[in-house]
């Protein structure tokens, strides 16, 4: 384990694959089920889009999170992970959608039908950035690179949403995006959720604007900033974590249930 981080460090590919084992059965299953019951509850637009199932992009990339989400399973620190994505992404949408810097094709303000989307990409790209701890050298500059890239984006975000800067939900974006920032940052794991959630995000937001599913106001395929946006809103859901395992083992008798 390197300090000042929660993610584990893996470095050989042995050791990432030891993390396949009998709780991956269980993942799929439940995935499958969930999948299944979006797909039921939300039949019309199943039944609409049929196309979808022909779709190489969609597909591949929900290969990959079928793979990473089968790897290296943690129920004591997924389980938080995906609630914590869930309320996080439906505080996204409620906000991208109601200040219209982004339009799904039902026009819903937000579509409940892509809120079991969030949990699923935050588990995802913890898988993708516990991988990404075996990138040589990032340790030691984790520090340096975590204060040079996240300002930027936040930055970069700002100028994004300025449009919108009237309304409050985005002050409430801006808020929750510099406490995430200087709230006791643990830089080598934030950087390696940075890096992995805007990998994962080219594969979303591209498939997502290239067939029409959701808009933004820039009618870019995609921009550049929400792709990067998956990077940070994983440092921010697992800050939220973070703070939920500290408040816990805070508890008389309670310890941190976080694996380190």
């Amino acid at each position: 384990m390197a300090g000042n981080t929660q993610l584990p460090v893996y470095r050989n590919l042995r050791q990432i694959l030891r993390r396949f084992d009998s709780n991956s059965v269980l993942a799929l299953g439940v995935l499958v089920v969930t999948m299944v019951a979006v797909g039921k509850v939300w039949r019309e637009h199943v039944e609409e889009n049929s196309w979808m199932w022909r779709d190489g992009l969609l597909l591949g990339t929900w290969a990959v999170m079928f793979v990473l989400l089968a790897w290296d399973i943690r129920p004591r620190r997924d389980v938080p992970l995906a609630l914590v994505g869930f309320a996080g992404g439906l505080v996204i949408e409620w906000w991208g959608t109601t200040t219209l810097l982004w339009v799904y094709f039902t026009e819903e303000r937000p579509p409940f039908w892509i809120l079991p989307a969030w949990p699923t990409a935050a588990l995802a790209i913890d898988r993708l950035a516990r991988m990404a701890t075996a990138i040589p050298g990032l340790a030691a500059r984790a520090r340096g690179v975590y204060w040079v890239v996240l300002p930027s984006f936040i930055a970069a975000m700002t100028w994004f949403l300025w449009p919108s800067i009237r309304i409050p939900s985005s002050w409430v974006v801006l808020g929750i995006m510099l406490t995430t920032l200087f709230a006791r940052p643990l830089h080598h794991r934030d950087v390696c959720l940075f890096v992995a959630g805007t990998a994962l995000g080219v594969l979303l937001e591209t498939w997502g604007t290239t067939r029409h599913c959701w808009t933004y106001y820039t009618e870019e395929t995609p921009p550049w900033i929400a792709v990067a946006a998956h990077g940070f809103a994983a440092v921010a859901f697992s800050r939220a974590v973070q703070l939920l395992d500290e408040i816990g083992s805070a508890l008389p008798g309670r310890r941190s249930e976080v694996p380190r």
